[in-house]
């Protein structure tokens, strides 16, 4: 599956905007999400608008204190795989010198 680099971008606003759909379904606000998932509710904003990115442990982790079921977890762990997945053209990789590598 090849993907580009503008696919990867909406996977990230992708992510942010269905972890704060799934928070919402919840019923949950920031605040009691954060203490279930032990994070500061600065984090869970942060990554629920999409200004920090969510790694793959953060997102498990709130999946977790959401109780989502099994589908909805593999759909938003494949989409928190592609939002962390770094896109560099041939031509960034030949200024660093990494072509050869």
């Amino acid at each position: 599956m090849t993907l580009s680099p503008e696919q990867l971008g909406q996977s990230k606003h992708e992510l942010a905007a269905t972890l704060k759909e799934l928070g919402k379904r919840a019923g949950l606000s920031g605040a009691r999400l954060a203490a279930r998932c032990n994070m500061s509710q600065s984090k869970i904003s942060r990554i629920e608008n999409g200004k920090s990115p969510a790694s793959l442990v953060d997102v498990e982790q709130i999946l977790r204190s959401l109780e989502a079921p099994p589908d909805v977890l593999a759909r938003v762990t494949e989409l928190a795989r592609l939002a962390n997945t770094d896109w560099q053209s041939l031509r960034a990789l030949r200024r660093k010198g990494l072509h050869h590598k």
